[in-house]
């Protein structure tokens, strides 16, 4: 086991490997937040254009009045 450690060859490979799974579980994790604040604002978005068609809606039935 000591060798292992020792070894420059056999640290590097394990090293790369541990890098790499934490770089995806940030990239993973970055693009989890970022899906769910753009699917917030797409349901924002939807709301208050519902709410405006609404209100014009009601407006276009008073005038015709």
């Amino acid at each position: 086991m000591l060798h292992f450690v020792q070894n420059e060859r056999g640290v590097f490979l394990p090293a790369v490997v541990i890098l790499l799974l934490i770089v995806t579980v940030f990239l993973l994790s970055i693009t989890a937040a970022y899906q769910a604040k753009y699917q917030t604002y797409d349901a924002l978005e939807m709301f208050y254009t519902g709410a405006a068609i609404e209100k014009m809606e009601v407006l276009h039935r008073q005038i015709m009045r």
